[in-house]
C-alpha cells in the first residue's frame, strides 16, 4: 500500500495539499500534516496523520495496486492473485514484429474472470530496422493480439508501449518511432495509449531527440520504472512532469504468483484510474 506521510515530497504530497487546501510546496511538513489530522478527525478515521488508504478514499486521491506479467511469471492462480490488493494488470502480449508472449490469453481471462481491470502492452523493438513503416508493423501485430485477447475500448486499459530497447546513436529515431507507434495505436483504436520507459532509457535513448519531439512524447500517459530503496524516495522522472503509473519494484510479491513480480501504483483516484481508459 502506498502511504504518505511525514518527510515525503513529490506529486502525491502535492494532491494532498491540494485536497487540503493548503500551500503546496510538494513537502509533507507539520502544516499539512495538521491539516490532515483535522481531516481525520472531522470524517471519524484514526488521527495519524498519515495518508493511507482510508484517507486516501476519503480524500478522492487512492493509489491503487496493480501488477505487469508475462511468461516469465510462469503459471498464476489468478484467484488467489485477485484476494489481494491488487486492482489492475498489465500483461505483455507482444514483442516486435514476430513473438507472440505465451500464455497471453490464459492470463489475460483469468485476470478478467477475478474482477482485475487489464491493459495488453507491446514490448517495442525499435532496432528491428530504421524503415519508416517499422513502428506501424510492430503496432498492427500488436492491435491483431489486443483483438485475439478480446481488448475492449472503453472496459479494459489503454495499449501500453514498453519502451526498454533501442538505438543509442539515434535517438530521434527512437522518439519518432514511439511516437508513430502511438499515434497508429490512437488512430486504430481510438483510445491515448501509454509510455512504459525508465530514467536509463531516456538518458541512454531518448534525451538527445529535439525539444519538440520530446514534448510531443511526453503529452501520453507515462508508466514510469524505478525501483528505490524506500517509496517515499519516489520516481525520479525525466520528461514527464508527474508520473501516472510507476512501476515501483521488480521483485514484488503477489499470493498466487510464485517467485518475483513486478508492482506498479496508479496515482490520482477515480480521475486517474479513469485516464487509464485511454478515452
Amino acid at each position: 500500500m502506498f502511504i504518505i506521510k511525514k518527510g515525503d515530497s513529490g506529486q502525491e504530497v502535492k494532491r494532498l495539499q491540494t485536497k487540503l487546501g493548503v500551500g503546496v510546496d510538494g513537502d509533507f511538513g507539520d502544516k499539512t500534516e495538521q491539516a490532515l489530522k483535522k481531516f481525520q478527525l472531522q470524517k471519524g478515521l484514526v488521527v495519524d496523520g498519515i495518508c493511507g488508504w482510508s484517507s486516501q478514499t476519503a480524500l478522492g486521491m487512492e493509489i491503487y495496486s496493480g501488477i505487469d506479467i508475462s511468461s516469465h511469471n510462469g503459471t498464476i492462480d489468478w484467484k488467489k492473485v485477485g484476494k489481494t490488493d491488487t486492482k489492475f494488470a498489465f500483461i505483455k502480449l507482444t514483442e516486435g514484429r514476430t513473438h507472440k508472449n505465451p500464455g497471453r490469453a490464459e492470463n489475460w481471462a483469468g485476470a478478467k474472470r477475478n474482477g482485475l481491470v487489464v491493459g495488453g502492452y507491446h514490448f517495442a523493438k525499435p532496432t528491428t530496422d530504421i524503415g519508416p513503416n517499422d513502428a506501424i508493423l510492430e503496432a498492427e501485430e500488436f492491435i491483431k493480439e489486443l483483438k485475439n485477447v478480446g481488448w475492449t475500448r472503453g472496459v479494459d486499459f489503454a495499449p501500453a508501449l514498453d519502451l526498454e530497447d533501442g538505438i543509442s546513436t539515434n535517438d530521434q529515431h527512437n522518439v519518432d518511432w514511439c511516437l508513430n507507434f502511438c499515434e497508429h495505436i490512437n488512430k486504430k483504436l481510438g483510445v491515448t495509449p501509454v509510455v512504459y520507459t525508465g530514467k536509463w532509457f531516456w538518458d541512454a535513448y531518448l534525451a538527445k531527440a529535439d525539444k519538440a519531439s520530446l514534448e510531443k512524447m511526453c503529452k501520453y500517459p507515462v508508466w514510469w520504472a524505478r525501483y528505490p530503496s524506500s517509496i517515499s524516495d519516489g520516481p525520479n522522472l525525466a520528461g514527464w512532469s508527474e508520473w501516472n503509473i510507476w512501476q515501483w519494484t521488480g521483485s514484488g510479491t503477489v499470493d498466487g504468483i510464485s517467485g518475483h513480480v513486478d508492482r506498479n501504483f496508479l496515482s490520482g483516484g477515480k480521475q486517474g484510474w479513469n485516464k487509464l481508459y485511454g478515452v
